[in-house]
Formats: C-alpha cells, sequence, structure tokens
C-alpha cells in the first residue's frame, strides 16, 4: 500500500486537529461580533425614536405619557408622520419598553443585562 495516493489516518487526523483549533479561536470572535451588532441596532434605534419624540415634543410640549410597548404607546408618532415606522422587538425578540411623563422618557431594552436605557436624548449608565 505504500505509494499509492491518499491521506493516511494520521494526516487525516492533523488536518481535523488544525480545523478544530481554528474553530475554537473564531467561533467565539464571530458571536462577539453578532453582539455587538445586535447592541448597536439598538441604539440607533433609540436615537432615531428620540429623534422623533424631540420632534413631537417640539410640537406639542408634552411627551407622549404611557408605559408599556414602545410599538404600542408611540403609535401617535407613526399616525402624525413623525417617523415611518417603529420597531416591535429588539435584535433578541423582546419588546423594547417605553415610559413616558410629561417632560421625561424612558426607553429600555430588557434583553441584555445591564439593561440598555436611553432616556431624554442620552443613554443611561
Amino acid at each position: 500500500m505504500k505509494g499509492e495516493p491518499g491521506l493516511s489516518i494520521i494526516e487525516l487526523f492533523v488536518i481535523i486537529l488544525i480545523l478544530a483549533i481554528l474553530a475554537s479561536i473564531f467561533i467565539p470572535f464571530y458571536f462577539e461580533v453578532l453582539e455587538r451588532k445586535r447592541i448597536s441596532k439598538v441604539r440607533e434605534d433609540f436615537e432615531n425614536i428620540g429623534f422623533a419624540l424631540e420632534q413631537y415634543f417640539k410640537t406639542n410640549k408634552t411627551y407622549p405619557v404611557k408605559d408599556g410597548g414602545l410599538n404600542i404607546c408611540l403609535k401617535e408618532l407613526i399616525d402624525k408622520e413623525y417617523i415611518e415606522s417603529i420597531p416591535e422587538n429588539d435584535p433578541w425578540g423582546k419588546p423594547y419598553l417605553y415610559t413616558g411623563k410629561e417632560t421625561v422618557y424612558i426607553f429600555t431594552c430588557i434583553s441584555k443585562e445591564p439593561n440598555i436605557k436611553y432616556s431624554n436624548g442620552k443613554f443611561v449608565p
């Protein structure tokens, strides 16, 4: 069998070992990039909706006074054309939450620990 083309079992084992090492390096990096992308999407959503709320406040001198899901509480922003659409859920699949008083609003993303919060144009630590 010497001289026949092909891979021996040891060569095949070495190739599999190299692939496993490469996978163990790159898979955690891949999931970290996905997580950063999701957080970036939350920040973008909050900033866009916050801008629409500021426009609403300039016109009405108050923020919508409601508590609950973001898309339900802020449907008025879509109706009055301050924004085209409001996402129902965060990138992890859970709903964004909104709390609104006359001069203060807070968006909350409950999927991330610690929760991501945005209030009156700023991210809250």
